[in-house]
Formats: structure tokens, C-alpha cells, sequence
């Protein structure tokens, strides 16, 4: 009997001039958010480019493909680009090796090092160290989206507490909690329980594996849900949601509903081009915009709840 390599991403790749590579990588990042690659003529193995091309590699969960391509060919039609996608399999050893190859030790925020399992470093007074193996979940910290959340939930962590706050009363409710990167940092600053969500299985085991690394596990529940008012324990005292933007107006009635009077919602994942329509929205529904961050293209918004 011969087993049959376990698939965990599909590779798609794809060749364009250079010139557009700035216009497709926000689209790239979130249908990649574990990672992509991209090559010029300059890269040892891309010398079959020409200097004004780039190779583009993105790695994506093989249910996700038939979106992914139709993503990148309307995205080809709007900026008048004739570029074909080709795909291969990457079985698990592959993946592996992708993403460990280009994931390394960084800092977010002030005192947050987020590290590979593999790479962690000795404690530090004052430093609160998360590992991470993201395998195809969304959230090793390296994109501005995570970012911009851990610094927020760094932020309303550290005010809350200068105002007296037992945050091991708050309950936080993260709405695509990809590799529980932010659920793991809410807790290790003192957050009493975080509830994940999740629609990908691959996502959830990915998220309890980094649980069980950050000893966590006994403080973090999973959900496997597209809808957030549905999981029990709400109101929750802080909100995050770090999901696209279409996503976040999709769900703002549930969002909001999920936040406790006086609590604080935190949503990432936009362009900054569609802050002013997220604003206009999150607005309208009664809530109190305390805070606007931008890193690049991305931004990130904080909600306080009458």
C-alpha cells in the first residue's frame, strides 16, 4: 500500500511586471496570509525573468483554490495584465520548509516578541514572548493587519489596567482567529478567557497546536463558526476581529451585538482606502471611534461601546 502525500497548500504562481507587484499585494496577502514568495531576475533561482518581471508564489488551502484564481483573474482584468496562473501541491514536508525558511524572530509593540517554536529565546523581565507555527492559519505577526492588532490589544491592555481594570474578569472574543496569535497575547497580558472563532478545521488545529506551546490551552476556547453571535458567554469586554473589510461590514450588527456596554471592539484588516466607509458604518451603529492606526497600506480601528 503507497500513502498518499497529505496536501496542505496549493501553490499558484504567476508572472507579471514588477510595475504592478505594489497593486496586487494586498490582495496577495489575504488570500496568502502564511506567506508568499516573490522572485526578480536579480534571485539566483529566477534568472530566466527579464529585469522588468517578477515571479509571484502564493500559497493557499487547496478548498480555497477556484476562489483564489478567480480573485487574481479579476484583479489581472482591472489592471489589463495578460498573466497566466499555474498551481502545483505542496504536501505537508514542503509547506514546512516554505514558511520556516522566511519566519523569524520580530517584535510587535513595545515588549511583544513573537518568535518561531522552534526559536524561542530565554525569558526576559518585561517581555512577553508568544511562539507561533502558523501552518496555513492566518497570524504569525508578520503582517501589518496582526500588527496593528497586537499593538492595539497592547494598548487597551495597559490603559485598562492604569484605570484599575481586573482584566482577569474581561472575556475576549476573537472573531478569525487564524493561529491564535492574539487570543495567546490577550491572555498572557492578563485577560482572564479568550473565545476563538474559526470557518477552516485546518485553521482550529493549527490555532490548538500554538495554544498547547503557549500553555495556554486551558484559557483559550476554539469555535469552529462564521457566525460570532452565536457563540455563548456575550457580551464580551473586548472584541477583535482582524478579517477583510467586506467581512467586517458583513458582520458588523453581530460585532457590535458581541460587545458588552462599555467594552471595546478592535477591527483590523483594512485598507486604508476603506477606512472612511468602515467608519461611516461602525459609526452608525452608536459606537465611540477612540482610535485609528496605520501601518502601509493597512489600518486598524478601536471601538469603545456606549
Amino acid at each position: 500500500m503507497i500513502d498518499t502525500p497529505l496536501i496542505d497548500a496549493v501553490e499558484l504562481r504567476t508572472v507579471v511586471p514588477a510595475t504592478a507587484l505594489e497593486d496586487l499585494e494586498p490582495l496577495l496577502w489575504l488570500l496568502s496570509p502564511a506567506g508568499m514568495l516573490t522572485e526578480d531576475a536579480a534571485c539566483l533561482g529566477a534568472r530566466d525573468l527579464a529585469p522588468e518581471r517578477c515571479r509571484i508564489s502564493i500559497y493557499v488551502p487547496p478548498h480555497e483554490v477556484a476562489g483564489a484564481l478567480a480573485s487574481l483573474t479579476s484583479a489581472f482584468q482591472r489592471l489589463g495584465l495578460a498573466a497566466e496562473v499555474a498551481s502545483r501541491d505542496v504536501v505537508r514536508e514542503d509547506w514546512n520548509r516554505v514558511w520556516k525558511q522566511h519566519f523569524r524572530p520580530f517584535s510587535a509593540g513595545r515588549r511583544v516578541q513573537i518568535e518561531p517554536s522552534w526559536m524561542q529565546g530565554p525569558d526576559e523581565p518585561g517581555i512577553v514572548r508568544i511562539a507561533i507555527d502558523p501552518g496555513l492559519a492566518f497570524g504569525t505577526g508578520t503582517h501589518e493587519t496582526t500588527r496593528l492588532a497586537l499593538c492595539t490589544v497592547e494598548d487597551w491592555a495597559d490603559a485598562s489596567r492604569e484605570r484599575g481594570r481586573n482584566l482577569g474578569g474581561v472575556t475576549m472574543l476573537d472573531v478569525g482567529t487564524g493561529s491564535a496569535i492574539l487570543s495567546i497575547l490577550a491572555v498572557r497580558l492578563g485577560v482572564g478567557r479568550a473565545i476563538g472563532t474559526e470557518i477552516d478545521e485546518d485553521a482550529v488545529d493549527s490555532a490548538r497546536d500554538n495554544l498547547r506551546i503557549n500553555g495556554v490551552a486551558d484559557r483559550v476556547d476554539l469555535v469552529l463558526t462564521e457566525d460570532p453571535g452565536t457563540v455563548a458567554g456575550g457580551p464580551f469586554g473586548l472584541v477583535v476581529a482582524n478579517i477583510i473589510s467586506s467581512v467586517l461590514l458583513s458582520l458588523r450588527d453581530r460585532l457590535v451585538a458581541a460587545t458588552a456596554p462599555g467594552g471595546t471592539l478592535v477591527l483590523s484588516g483594512i485598507l486604508v482606502r476603506e477606512v472612511d466607509d468602515l467608519t461611516s458604518a461602525f459609526s452608525a451603529s452608536g459606537l465611540e471611534l477612540i482610535r485609528s492606526s496605520r501601518d502601509g497600506e493597512w489600518a486598524s480601528l478601536c471601538w469603545r461601546k456606549p
